[in-house]
């Protein structure tokens, strides 16, 4: 039996990842629950590519979201975008 939801653990510890920027080839340095960066070499704006989550999938999602938030696990902007993802995901046929 489980003590926690494996996903978790990607919501409320980011990681960093690293890409290349397209213009310059400059690194560009993200924490995983961030949308976007600024290239320091050149100063482009890059997006962060869509990774799959488990508030995609779980039945459990939005209560998850919630308890984060008011736990402060999680800000309440990153609340919104999960709840979005979480929504959207759900609409699909």
């Amino acid at each position: 039996m489980m003590k926690h939801c494996p996903g978790i653990k990607t919501l409320t510890e980011p990681k960093i990842i690293i890409r290349t920027c397209p213009a310059c080839g400059g690194e560009v340095e993200f924490f995983s629950d961030e949308t976007e960066a600024q290239c320091p070499e050149c100063g482009r704006t890059l997006h962060i590519e869509a990774s799959p989550s488990c508030v995609a999938w779980c039945q459990y999602a939005f209560q998850c979201i919630a308890d984060l938030k008011e736990r402060k696990l999680i800000s309440p902007s990153r609340a919104e975008q999960l709840e979005k993802i979480a929504k959207k995901a759900r609409e699909k046929p």
